[in-house]
């Protein structure tokens, strides 16, 4: 870990000079958190936007080359098969490797999120400091009670907002369930982290779901507007 902290430092570094600027006017540590996850979302933004209209050409791409790449499958195999599946690559240019881009988005992600992890798990100022219904921001939050014991509710809130945005997201099986994982993966991981850990994540799980449920409705009311104007 102490690798990482030395790899991530410039961006630790810059988290911790955003949530400091944010506290100065805010006067708040939570609020703080939440303007840094939404600063963090916000200087990716442009290259997200870019990795999901590479993503959604695509499976335009792919939708388009299925007939030909199944009915190589079903006639070919071997040498052939591979001739023919390039060739048909080459006249939809296209290159398998483009399906990582789907993933660009989480990737970079990552390590804004494992920055936050590291910044505020050991961030002296946030212990004992409250915001709404967390009790200290540098424990784990405990809000559910149960005969078990005290359960963490908001790493159970970022799994439930992941689920929720690749539900309505357009995205293929594989990608969502790469997109699952991964945040399931980390969701575990972080079950134990600073409640202002969770709020960071929570935060942008909750803007990337705003984003999703936004695109999904302008997608509705462009194809009821291209209906009626062939009505």
């Amino acid at each position: 870990m102490k690798t990482v902290s030395v790899v991530l430092s410039p961006i630790i570094s810059v988290m911790r000079f955003v949530l400091e600027l944010a506290h100065s006017l805010v006067g708040n540590y939570g609020m703080s958190i939440i303007l840094l996850s939404v600063g963090a979302r916000l200087a990716t933004a442009p290259i997200a936007k870019l990795a999901r209209a590479s993503e959604k050409q695509n499976r335009m791409r792919q939708a388009a080359m299925e007939p030909e790449l199944a009915a190589i499958k079903s006639e070919s195999k071997g040498r052939e098969r591979f001739e023919r599946t390039e060739a048909v690559y080459r006249r939809h240019n296209y290159h398998p490797i483009m399906a990582v881009s789907a993933a660009l988005p989480l990737f970079l992600q990552i390590p804004l999120l494992i920055s936050a992890l590291l910044l505020l798990s050991s961030y002296p100022p946030l212990s004992g400091q409250p915001f709404l219904v967390i009790n200290d921001l540098l424990r784990p939050d405990e809000l559910l009670i149960l005969g078990v014991g005290r359960i963490n509710l908001l790493p159970i809130l970022i799994c439930l907002t992941a689920l929720a945005e690749s539900a309505i997201d357009d995205a293929d099986r594989r990608t969502k369930l790469r997109f699952l994982i991964v945040t399931g993966v980390i969701a575990v991981l972080i079950y134990a982290a600073p409640a202002g850990v969770c709020l960071y994540w929570l935060t942008s799980n909750l803007l990337s779901l705003g984003r999703a449920l936004v695109e999904r409705q302008t997608a509705a009311r462009s194809r009821r507007a291209k209906r009626m104007q062939t009505d």
